[in-house]
């Protein structure tokens, strides 16, 4: 038997943000309670909002680093009665077109590489202000599919390029005041998982903690202002594990929406994020654009969502 050596890091799907309008205020919400179907930042939101939502999300992945690749995000939540909510969501990357060609340069096939991670979610009220949420989910990773190996067998690898794990979040919300709500998450906690038998990764496992204030504001503007911090859960990045963002929403008459952030993030380095949004009978529009993607001027990372609540 081959000794599993040190994990590292992987499965970095779970902690890409899915959907627009969070991404434009910087990726935090885990203190939105009006996220419908997305139970990406916290599971407890969804006791909260429409009875019904749906939302979609679609990401052409920035063209300068990766060409060809791009992320849906599908989510549908429904609430019983004042106290409880459940929801579905599936995440799926997939990370373009890639060529087998053997050691006689003889073309063999081509295949996608992709990532996908459905979970389902339940959320309860408990008290007066108080949520609660948890989220169980699944991944799977297909880098290589093994008719490359069959195919190459001068390799000498038999399978080593597909992955299974699940994984657990967990979080609460507490409203304390109409203005006021306040979250805190967990996100990614379960077992390591391997490509093969000589080496494991772990989850990227994180806590989150954040508030959302909405001032009242007499006549047809409204304002909402998130915040969030959030650190690793894993012991090999401890030095640089803080990661903090904030955002501004600005309202027009509960149909056209605005917003700008700031996103610092010690691994990925992004920085302002901005986005627009349109609403009407319950159907909303959104766009969001993480910009100086990866801490490279001129380039952005742009996502579109698709949403309804009723």
């Amino acid at each position: 038997m081959t000794a599993v050596v040190a994990a590292e890091v992987g499965a970095w799907l779970l902690v890409e943000p899915p959907d627009a309008r969070t991404v434009a205020l910087a990726s935090a919400g885990v203190a939105l309670d009006s996220l419908e179907a997305n139970t990406f930042y916290n599971p407890a939101a969804i006791s909260h909002g429409p009875r019904f939502a749906a939302t979609w999300t679609h990401r052409n992945m920035s063209p300068e680093w990766f060409h060809g690749m791009s992320y849906d995000h599908a989510g549908l939540a429904a609430r019983f009665g004042d106290r409880l909510g459940v929801a579905a969501n599936l995440q799926y990357a997939q990370y373009g077109e890639t060529e087998v060609i053997n050691e006689h340069g003889r073309l063999l096939g081509r295949y996608r590489p992709y990532d996908v991670a459905p979970s389902a979610s339940f959320a309860y009220h408990m008290a007066a202000g108080l949520s609660a949420g948890v989220t169980a989910k699944a991944f799977y990773s297909s880098l290589v599919p093994d008719w490359v190996w069959d195919s190459m067998p001068e390799l000498g690898i038999v399978s080593s390029g597909t992955a299974f794990t699940v994984a657990a979040d967990a979080g609460v919300q507490y409203r304390p005041l109409n203005a006021l709500t306040l979250g805190f998450a967990v996100a990614n906690l379960g077992p390591n998982f391997s490509y093969d038998t000589t080496a494991s990764s772990m989850l990227p496992r994180l806590a989150r903690l954040g508030i959302a204030v909405r001032p009242r504001i007499p006549g047809p503007v409204s304002a909402m202002l998130t915040s969030e911090v959030s650190r690793d859960l894993w012991p090999e990045v401890a030095k640089f594990a803080w990661h903090a963002g904030a955002g501004l929403e600005i309202g027009v008459c509960n149909m056209a929406f605005f917003r700008l952030g700031y996103y610092h993030h010690d691994r990925i380095e992004r920085g302002p994020t901005w986005g627009v949004g349109l609403e009407r009978h319950g159907i909303r529009l959104d766009l969001g654009v993480d910009s100086g993607f990866n801490g490279e001027p001129g380039t952005r990372d742009v996502r579109f969502e698709l949403s309804a609540g009723y």
